[in-house]
Formats: C-alpha cells, sequence, structure tokens
C-alpha cells in the first residue's frame, strides 16, 4: 500500500522567475512520477480481481483491504491532481511577470535612446557655441588692436598739437613785445630767421614675420594659416598643390595681419608673378590669417607697447625678436 506523501508548496518571488520556474518543473516530473506509481499499483490490483465471477467468494478482510488501499489512492490523486492545479497557476503567473518585464525593460531602452539622442543634440549646440566663441574672441582681439593703433596715432598728434601749440605761443610773445616797442627809424630790412620746424616723432610701428620659410611654409600646408596678396579689392589666396606654390582668386578676407613684402619668400612672390591675372607688384599688400592661439600671444605681446618685431616659429609660437 502506498501512503499519501506532504505535499510542497512553492511561493513564487518578483526577483526569481528562474528558479521558480526550475521548481515548477521539477514539481511536475515529481507528481507525473508519483501518478505513474499510483497507477500501476491500481492496474496491478485491478489485474488481481477474476474477471468472471466464480462460486469462490474472497474472504471478506481481503476486499475491505481493497476498497480501503482504492480509497486512499483516490484521495491522493485528488490530492496531485490540486498540487498540479496550483503549479500550473504559478506558471501562468510567472509568463505574466515575464511579459511584464518584457515590457518595463522595452520602456527603459527607449528612454536611454532618447537619452543618447538629447546628449548629441546638447554636444552639438555646445561645438556651434565654442566656434562662435572662438570667432567672438578673434574679433575681439581685432578690435584691440585697432583701439591700440587709434591711441598710439592719438598720443602722436598729441604731441604735434603741443609742439605747434608752443610755437604759437612764442609768435604771440614776439608780437605783443613788437607791440610795446616804439617804431624805430626805417633803416636796412632784418630779415628775421624763424626756427627750424621742429621734426614730427617718428612712429614705431609693429613689423610680423616668420621665423624662416620652412615655418611658413608647414604652417600653410597643414591649414593652420592662409596668406594672402591683395590689391584693391581682389585677392589671391596661396595653396600648395603637391608641393609647389600656386596663388587663385578667392574672397577679400574679412581680417588680416599685413606683413612686409620683403619678409615673403621669394618663391612665393615669383610664383604670384606667374599667374596669368597677377597685379601689378607695386600695389600689392600681403597679409597673413593666423589661428587664435597665435593671435592671442600678438595681442599679449603688443600690449603696452609702440612698435617691434613679432617672429612666428615654425610651431605657432610668437616672441618679440630685439631691435
Amino acid at each position: 500500500m502506498i501512503r499519501p506523501g506532504r505535499s510542497t508548496r512553492y511561493n513564487a518571488t518578483a526577483g526569481g522567475a528562474g528558479s521558480d520556474t526550475d521548481a515548477l518543473q521539477t514539481d511536475v516530473m515529481r507528481f507525473m512520477s508519483i501518478l505513474g506509481l499510483c497507477l500501476m499499483a491500481v492496474f496491478a490490483l485491478v489485474q488481481s480481481i477474476p474477471l468472471q465471477e466464480t462460486d469462490v467468494i474472497p474472504p471478506e478482510p481481503g476486499r475491505e483491504k481493497l476498497h480501503a488501499a482504492i480509497a486512499i489512492q483516490q484521495q491522493r490523486a485528488q490530492v496531485l491532481q490540486a498540487e498540479l492545479d496550483h503549479l500550473m497557476a504559478q506558471i501562468e503567473n510567472t509568463k505574466v511577470s515575464k511579459t511584464r518585464a518584457h515590457q518595463e525593460l522595452k520602456q527603459v531602452v527607449d528612454q536611454m535612446q532618447q537619452a543618447r539622442n538629447e546628449q548629441d543634440r546638447l554636444k552639438t549646440e555646445l561645438d556651434v557655441l565654442r566656434h562662435q566663441l572662438a570667432e567672438g574672441r578673434d574679433k575681439l582681439a581685432g578690435i584691440e588692436q585697432a583701439a591700440r593703433n587709434k591711441a598710439q596715432s592719438l598720443h602722436t598728434l598729441q604731441q604735434r598739437l603741443r609742439v605747434e601749440q608752443k610755437t604759437l605761443d612764442d609768435i604771440k610773445q614776439r608780437t605783443s613785445i613788437l607791440k610795446i616797442k616804439p617804431v624805430p627809424t626805417p633803416g636796412p630790412p632784418v630779415i628775421e630767421k624763424r626756427p627750424p620746424p621742429v621734426p614730427a616723432p617718428v612712429k614705431k610701428e609693429f613689423t610680423l614675420r616668420f621665423a624662416s620659410d620652412e615655418a611658413l611654409e608647414r604652417q600653410v600646408a597643414a591649414g593652420s594659416v592662409s596668406l594672402y596678396a591683395m590689391a584693391g579689392k581682389q585677392a589671391w589666396r596661396l595653396s600648395l598643390s603637391h608641393g609647389r606654390p600656386v596663388f587663385a582668386h578667392d574672397t577679400f578676407p574679412g581680417w588680416f595681419h599685413e606683413m612686409a613684402s620683403s619678409t615673403v619668400p621669394v618663391k612665393y612672390v615669383r610664383s604670384l608673378g606667374e599667374s596669368k591675372d597677377r597685379p601689378a607688384q607695386s600695389s600689392i599688400v600681403w597679409g597673413v590669417q593666423l589661428p587664435p592661439a597665435t593671435k592671442q600671444g600678438i595681442a599679449s605681446l603688443t600690449r603696452g607697447r609702440q612698435g617691434g618685431n613679432l617672429v612666428i616659429a615654425a610651431d605657432g609660437r610668437v616672441a618679440l625678436a630685439p631691435e
């Protein structure tokens, strides 16, 4: 006789979906094994009963024992059926939890993609703002340089004004003295010698050149420096085609640092002279557009000085050469 076993129940948790499924599969296999054993026992008991009634009546105790075993197996089958229904309900709950977890995961992935798109947009806007800030700094450096030039010109004009005012005061003083003196008898004309004119102070300026031809060529090839030849409202820009200098028409630069023609490499001057629509050499103005770091170095060196020689090295650094 098979005794009824104790049924073990498992509670599903939200954090252990995989382990609950394994436990449910184990319980189902165990239930199927127990159900098979029960059916084998029932089949064995049924086969032991004769198919046809005979005159021999089994003893009463054996029949009662058989009925009791059948009743126990029926109860066991009901208990196992209840356990099977409970396990199937747990499996359905696990499927629902898994579907809900997939939906939540999809929502999280969508939110992460939206966050990445927003981050890319903000990064693009930040790059645009940085570019605008660099352009603003370049314009500010040009305005500061123009203001310093204007201040220097104003200082020169003030010096000349003081000299002219002093000369005017001397003339007024001599005129007042002549008015007070009595009129002398006419005599031979006296030629008054005027003092020699006071020469205007020489205005110092800044000159810009590169440390060597190779330094200029290296930065032009790298694209950090642009060299222009300008005449009137036309401009020609230098480009290095396979290492060979070539000048081509370009838009007139909005800003530039002027270079003395004596500081421009001879091969660049010759290359401009070989152009078809070359300008007259006497009307050419040479200028360069420099990177922001070089422009800041020039602004720092020229601040508070009247003039000097600025030299740009191959790495873009600026130094003030001794005069």
